[in-house]
């Protein structure tokens, strides 16, 4: 009996500390107040985005505990800041909340309610079917009800008529009915695959963020709550717009804002900034570079201007807004609905594409081709808690020593730390620059980019045409800008738009090592390209080897347009380093003339309705044996 008592008073011994452990963790949790912040500023960069919260704290004197929930689950721990004024912050911690049901985007919410509306179109189209079809059965059986009872001539051709007009129509409206029911259901496939593409979203986690402030009096403070983010950034576009020839160059700069980062920014204000939040700061540093490696600097992409294909999902369905990038540069762009993606190539070595998408691990192509598809995988890696432990990221808001989860011995902020209001729209520091939008945007969290107007800047620039008759009969309009580093331009796609009218699409292309900056405007069909493949000669010598020939080439240009132009035509001679080979130049028509490539160039001005022809002539030497293609 004493040893089942003595285990009885065990287990009550247990339970009493249990029952005490419960009571302190609800005391806990009800001295930990939950606050609210809203978002009021996101400085966004090429890769990566800086989010900027406002809340309100009551703080009471002593110690106090909060908890500030909703927020984006790929914010950067090791970046949260928080600013403010007459408290001590003791420690500052984050935890992934796989609990808490996220609020989903406005977007998504706004294709489940498109996807209930068109399913309850598709049910009455199918309910008014059903209707036709009973009533086709009524008529066959009437018919047949006329027929076995032996109407007269008249009467049955007229019953006839009539059944026979009756099935028409039902069998016509049928039809079209059916007709809206496939459009319908087309467009149900396509909400079903945009909703796919945010499933991924949908299943992360929220963040937390858990304050422990002390304060020596009863008060009410604002504070900023700023964190990093992924799953977002921007890339630029232009408009590059020339009325004619003799007007200054219009360039719109213009930002491709897009974000995945479970929570929609909902009018806020936007900073553009040109630096790279995932980038090192640090310079890189050359290692050894060893002979007889694999030598990684071919030119795969020699020719190829764009490149396009699709993105798919592990399912292989299309994948809408994945992002694609120029590897080492700002150019981008995403897919659309059907997962189909076009983007221009920058001229060098061989670029390298990345293919980027939420829950999808990020994936790189070389450019060998023009086509280029790509199938994601899903990231199977598991997030779990993240606590910070550390305060190296606080920088100069914070100060003290990091133990476990707190933060000791840290001063009060002071007033000049505090986060300041930038008035002006430009902003140019040392290593990149700053745009501030003036007007508060919507960015919702889908990864489409939403078109952000930035500013229009007038540039004098010269302009001149460039024509390669050999390889194509047109002319191209060339903007050349001097002195173009003050434009603080990045690599990006440009619409061109020439005499007012769409013309095509370009590049940006600022690695160039020059001050000036050549901007391709398109095709021009006001100046007229011809070129004229005359007579040829061949000499064959009845007392030698070799065999000469001769071609002989026409280039007419003429200017059509109301006002004068400057022209540069290029074409060539051939080159040959082999001793048995003798190219002679007979005509150029006082062409510049390059002798290692062979090529030619004119430079030239046309006034309005002038022509002018050139001559190319030149004979080529060689053996009688050898077979030379001459062109």
């Amino acid at each position: 009996m004493k040893f089942k008592y003595l285990k009885l008073n065990a287990n009550i011994m247990k339970l009493s500390a249990l029952l005490l452990v419960m009571f302190m963790a609800v005391q806990f949790s009800h001295g930990q107040s939950t606050i609210e912040s809203k978002i009021k500023s996101v400085e966004v960069y090429t890769k990566g985005a800086e989010v900027r919260r406002a809340a309100k704290l009551s703080l009471k004197n002593g110690k106090n505990e909060f908890k500030i929930s909703n927020l984006s689950f790929n914010l950067d721990p090791k970046t949260i800041q928080i600013s403010g004024e007459g408290f001590t912050i003791l420690s500052v911690r984050h935890e992934l909340d796989y609990l808490v049901q996220e609020n989903k985007p406005d977007l998504v919410n706004q294709l489940l309610n498109q996807s209930d509306a068109v399913s309850d179109s598709i049910k009455y189209i199918e309910l008014e079917i059903s209707i036709l079809q009973k009533e086709m059965t009524l008529l066959n059986q009437n018919q047949k009800i006329i027929g076995d009872q032996g109407i007269q001539n008249q009467d049955f051709k007229n019953a006839v008529t009539y059944f026979t007009e009756r099935f028409k129509t039902l069998s016509k409206e049928e039809f079209n009915l059916n007709l809206k029911k496939g459009k319908l259901n087309e467009k149900l496939m396509q909400i079903g695959l945009q909703l796919d593409s945010y499933s991924a979203q949908q299943k992360k986690p929220s963040s937390n963020v858990f304050l422990t402030i002390s304060s020596d009096k009863n008060q009410t403070i604002p504070i900023e709550i700023s964190y990093a983010v992924s799953e977002a950034g921007w890339f630029p576009a232009y408009d590059v717009r020339a009325k004619d020839s003799s007007q200054p160059l219009s360039i719109t700069y213009k930002a491709r804002v897009y974000q995945n980062t479970g929570i929609d920014w909902k009018d806020v204000k936007l900073r553009i900034a040109s630096g790279d939040l995932e980038s090192s700061g640090t310079a890189p540093e050359l290692t050894p570079y060893h002979l007889g490696g694999t030598n990684t600097y071919f030119n795969g992409s020699k020719g190829i201007k764009q490149v396009h294909g699709y993105v798919l999902d592990s399912e292989g369905l299309p994948l809408p807004s994945a992002s694609i990038f120029v590897k080492g540069t700002t150019l981008g762009v995403t897919t659309d609905n059907n997962g189909f993606y076009s983007i221009q190539i920058p001229n060098g070595n061989t670029p390298i594409l990345t293919f980027r998408f939420l829950g999808f691990v990020t994936q790189e192509k070389p450019v060998t081709q023009e086509n280029i598809n790509v199938q994601m995988k899903a990231d199977v890696t598991e997030m779990g808690e993240v606590v910070v432990t550390g305060v190296n990221s606080y920088s100069d808001r914070l100060s003290g020593q990091a133990a476990g989860i707190r933060i000791r011995g840290v001063g009060t902020i002071k007033e000049e730390e505090k986060p300041r209001s930038i008035p002006i729209s430009y902003i140019n520091y040392q290593t990149n620059f700053v745009y501030d939008i003036e007007i508060p945007y919507n960015i919702p969290s889908s990864g489409k980019p939403e078109v952000v107007d930035m500013l229009t800047k007038e540039v004098e620039a010269q302009f001149m045409y460039s024509t390669s008759p050999k390889v194509k009969e047109t002319a191209y309009l060339v903007a050349m800008i001097k002195d173009w580093t003050d434009l603080k331009l990045l690599d990006g796609e440009s619409n061109l738009y020439f005499e007012n009218r769409f013309v095509g699409k370009s590049i940006i292309d600022t690695n160039v090592g020059s001050d000036t900056l050549n901007v391709s405007l398109g095709k021009d069909e006001g100046i007229v390209i011809n070129r004229e493949r005359l007579k040829d000669f061949e000499e064959n010598k009845f007392f030698s080897n070799k065999k000469r020939e001769e071609r002989h080439f026409r280039i007419t240009v003429m200017n059509t347009k109301s006002s004068e132009v400057s022209i540069s035509i290029y074409d060539q001679i051939p080159v040959t380093t082999k001793d048995n080979i003798k190219v002679n130049v007979i005509e150029i028509s006082g062409a510049e003339i390059n002798k290692e490539t062979g090529l030619l160039t004119w430079k030239t001005q046309l006034k309005p309705g002038e022509k002018r022809e050139l001559t190319l002539k030149y004979s080529v030497e060689y053996p009688k044996e050898m077979d030379l293609e001459i062109n």
